[in-house]
């Protein structure tokens, strides 16, 4: 189902555009609404409130079509529930509430009557309510302006967009909406990727895409992380730092890359290589045009120069009962230089403690004792950003 009911939408413009106050002139509406936006812990952030209650905290998120809401927080404030469904993500899929929300206030500057939310147990921030999916971008004339900090809603549609490039073949039909591609080249692969403002990464292609590129089983130098997302599975993945990444005519040299698991395309990689995310779209502007089904983009000058950040052990552990054994050593760190292994089985340690000393700062030094084929062993290495 579309994540709104369009025609109402649509055709209730001049009252739900804006906060009219009753008895307000609806020809005085506004032609442009603003609503204020923050970039925080690699997420969009905006204020959204509901059935008239308080403004909560929500995540635009590009790359899903549906909204979707807290459903313990749905449920402790009275949200009603008016059907199911099974919806999936990266974590696998999970059978949701389906709630038909009044009232949605977003940002504090424009009103929905009513929204459809999936209500799930699977919300990827604990400091939010729940997300905003990307047909209210995709399906509105918006800008996505991170220099002003704005969700700009253009209820009328706007006029020429000076200085922006089209991206080509853009809009691409998803479920009951459309999600937002662009053109990307990494070495000699290239294909087309979903613009995702909900994953925190640079790019990450699918298991298809991984095995076209030929990274995984080479000896270049990677970390071992996880991809986690809607559902409450992960990905195996591994990051990469890659030569140059061009987005359309945009370059970024040295640019991470997270490679899923070779393998199948991923179900939620239907007609894409894998995803861009806000660690490469907070550099541009962004635009959308949904009558011609067209997307804008340019450079926004912003410099986040120090932000980048990756594990610096080059160990992915896992627990299997009560024990902590190393499932991934990437080439190149300092764990493979301190001789570690998979398999290799901690001893001595505790999980919380361990990963605190793993996700520690440059320069710190990290000890355990550990078993392989019943023998023990001693490791000791200094994380250091190592791609």
């Amino acid at each position: 189902m579309s994540l709104i009911a369009r025609r109402s939408f649509i055709a209730s413009w001049p009252v739900i555009a804006g906060l009219m106050l009753p008895g307000s002139a609806a020809a005085l509406a506004p032609t442009v609404f603003a609503a204020p936006i923050r970039l925080q812990g690699n997420r969009v952030w905006l204020d959204v409130s509901v059935e008239g209650l308080p403004p909560e905290p929500f995540i635009l998120d590009t790359g899903t079509t549906e909204s979707l809401i807290s459903d313990s927080w749905a449920s402790s404030v009275k949200l009603r529930e008016r059907g199911a469904s099974i919806i999936g993500g990266l974590g696998g899929v999970e059978r949701t509430s389906v709630l038909r929300v009044e009232d949605v206030v977003i940002g504090g500057t424009f009103r929905i009557p009513y929204m459809e939310f999936h209500g799930t147990k699977s919300v990827v921030d604990s400091r939010t309510r729940g997300l905003i999916g990307a047909p209210l971008f995709t399906d509105m004339d918006s800008d996505l302006d991170f220099v002003a900090n704005q969700w700009r809603i253009y209820p009328d549609g706007r006029s020429e967009r000076p200085g922006m490039y089209l991206i080509p073949e853009s809009y691409m039909p998803r479920r009951a909406s459309y999600g937002l591609t662009t053109p990307v080249q990494i070495g000699d692969f290239s294909g087309r990727f979903l613009i995702d403002t909900g994953a925190p990464r640079n790019i990450l292609l699918d298991g298809k895409a991984a095995r076209d590129i030929g990274w995984w089983d080479s000896e270049r130098p990677y970390v071992p992380v996880r991809a986690s997302g809607f559902g409450k599975g992960s990905l195996r993945t591994r990051m990469f730092r890659a030569d140059k990444v061009l987005l359309h005519k945009f370059a970024f040299p040295r640019a991470l890359v997270t490679l899923a698991e070779p393998g199948p395309r991923n179900g939620n990689f239907d007609n894409v290589e894998g995803l861009v995310g806000l660690d490469m779209i907070r550099h541009f502007y962004l635009s959308t045009d949904p009558k011609r089904k067209q997307l804008w983009m340019a450079p926004n000058g912003l410099n986040f120069a120090g932000t980048e950040r990756y594990p610096m052990s080059g160990l992915w552990l896992d627990r299997k009962g009560t024990r902590i054994v190393i499932e991934d050593v990437g080439n190149g760190s300092p764990a493979k230089d301190a001789g570690l292994q998979p398999g290799d089985t901690l001893v001595g340690v505790e999980w919380n403690a361990i990963l605190r000393r793993l996700g520690g700062k440059p320069g710190d030094q990290v000890a355990f004792d550990y078993e392989r084929d019943g023998k023990r062993g001693h490791a000791q290495f200094n994380l250091k950003p190592y791609l």
